[in-house]
């Protein structure tokens, strides 16, 4: 069960990790559009968003969302397996792109004018613009909260033990429940935790580094 348990665990992370950066990046640059429909929809999604706790969506998605579908469709929701995992990924996902979406835009704000001027006298297109120019500097700004925020979303993986989605600290809960060894159960799966937010904190603290040595690289080969 802690197996099954922490493969679920992992997998939460992972999707909720993609899904968020994608979601939190598109209202990221909603927000600091010059479109002032898109801006306005950017700040309200994370107003409502980031103000509610993490574990209301996840219950929303697995109890209320189906019954906003087509009843066919509610049904089919309902009698899938895996429905407490996804209902957990859209919860974590739509909570998590808040808090991305507002660190981005932080990382927007660090940039100098003259770089998205500069991307323009290029005639690059707006798309290109971000792709090229504004997102991988937004991304570089911003790595320490964003990885932080990512650590916090992992933890945040264990609310979904509110909707049976057999995470590791739901497993722990069914093996004390049935076995009365909560204890031995509970210790690995603190290690567990300690031990992943760990290699993530490395992992970062590593990609920092690499960042840094590529900025000075590129700043010593333009002073050559």
């Amino acid at each position: 069960m802690l197996i099954t348990g922490a493969k679920i665990t992992l997998i939460l992370l992972a999707a909720t990790t993609v899904t968020s950066l994608i979601l939190g990046t598109v209202i990221a640059i909603m927000r600091i559009s010059r479109i002032n429909v898109l801006r306005a929809l950017g700040t309200a999604y994370v107003e409502i968003f980031r103000n509610i706790p993490g574990l209301f969506w996840i219950l929303f998605f697995y109890f209320v969302f189906p019954e906003l579908l087509p009843r066919a469709w509610g049904e089919k929701l309902n009698a899938m397996t895996w429905y407490p995992v996804i209902a957990g990924i859209l919860g974590l996902t739509v909570d998590n792109a808040s808090y991305v979406s507002d660190i981005l835009r932080g990382g927007r704000l660090a940039i100098p004018h003259g770089q998205r001027d500069a991307a323009i006298s290029t005639g690059l297109s707006r798309i290109q613009q971000y792709l090229h120019v504004l997102l991988p500097q937004m991304f570089r700004a911003a790595l320490p909260p964003l990885g932080t925020r990512m650590v916090h979303n992992f933890k945040n993986t264990s609310l979904c033990m509110a909707i049976t989605a057999p995470e590791i600290t739901w497993a722990t809960q069914q093996i004390e429940s049935l076995t009365f060894r909560g204890i031995e159960a509970t210790a690995i799966a603190t290690m567990f935790y300690i031990v992943l937010a760990g290699c993530m904190v490395s992992c970062i603290i590593m990609l920092e580094k690499l960042l840094k040595i590529d900025i000075s690289s590129i700043s010593h080969s333009k002073a050559s």
